[in-house]
C-alpha cells in the first residue's frame, strides 16, 4: 500500500508533496478580514510548508502551532485526541483538502482553509457542503501565483467554518 506522501509525490508536473508556498498578500488579505481576531488565540497551521502563514500569524499575535509533513508530522494520521485550537487556518494540499477540513473541524473552534474556487463545485460533494456549510467564502480577486512563474488558471477563496456555533443560515460570499 501507497502512503499518502508517495501519492502526493509522484508526477513531475507537480512539487513534492503538493507543497505549494501560499503568497504573502494572499496571508495579508485574509488577515485584514479576521486579523483582530486571532490576536491571543492558539492557532494550528498544519500544512506549514516554510512558515509564511506561521510568521503572518504571529504577526498578528497568534499563538501558533504548526506542523508540515515534510517535517515529519503528517495531521492526517496523528492522533489529536484531546487537541484543541481556537483557530485552524492553512492552505492543504488540493487532493486532500476536504480531509483537512474534515480533520481541522474536529479539533478547532473556527477553520479556514484557502481552496480553488472549483472546490465548492461537483457532484460528489454536494451532500458533503450541505452538511458543513461554511461561514464565509472570501473569493480572492486575484489569482495567486504559488510557483513564482506566474499564475495557475484557478481561482481561489479563504472558506471560513465556525463548526461548534451551529449556525445554520446562508453562506456569506465576499470579495478581496
Amino acid at each position: 500500500m501507497r502512503t499518502r506522501a508517495a501519492i502526493i509525490s509522484e508526477g513531475s508536473a507537480r512539487h513534492e508533496y503538493d507543497a505549494y508556498q501560499t503568497p504573502r498578500w494572499v496571508i495579508e488579505a485574509l488577515l485584514d478580514k479576521i486579523g483582530p481576531l486571532v490576536h491571543g488565540k492558539t492557532v494550528l497551521e498544519p500544512c506549514a510548508g516554510e512558515g509564511e502563514i506561521v510568521r503572518a500569524l504571529q504577526d498578528r499575535g497568534a499563538v501558533v502551532t504548526a506542523y508540515d509533513i515534510q517535517s515529519g508530522t503528517d495531521f492526517l494520521t496523528m492522533d489529536c485526541a484531546g487537541m484543541h485550537w481556537d483557530w485552524c487556518i492553512t492552505n492543504p494540499p488540493y487532493r486532500y483538502a476536504q480531509e483537512f477540513i474534515e480533520k481541522a473541524l474536529s479539533v478547532a473552534d473556527e477553520v479556514v482553509m484557502l481552496l480553488r474556487l472549483g472546490f465548492l463545485a461537483g457532484q460528489k460533494r454536494k451532500d458533503w457542503w450541505r452538511a458543513n456549510r461554511p461561514k464565509v467564502v472570501y473569493v480572492l480577486s486575484k489569482r495567486p501565483s504559488f510557483t513564482g512563474r506566474g499564475t495557475d488558471s484557478a481561482d481561489y477563496a479563504w472558506v471560513l467554518w465556525r463548526p461548534r456555533r451551529h449556525d445554520t443560515s446562508c453562506t456569506l460570499l465576499e470579495w478581496m
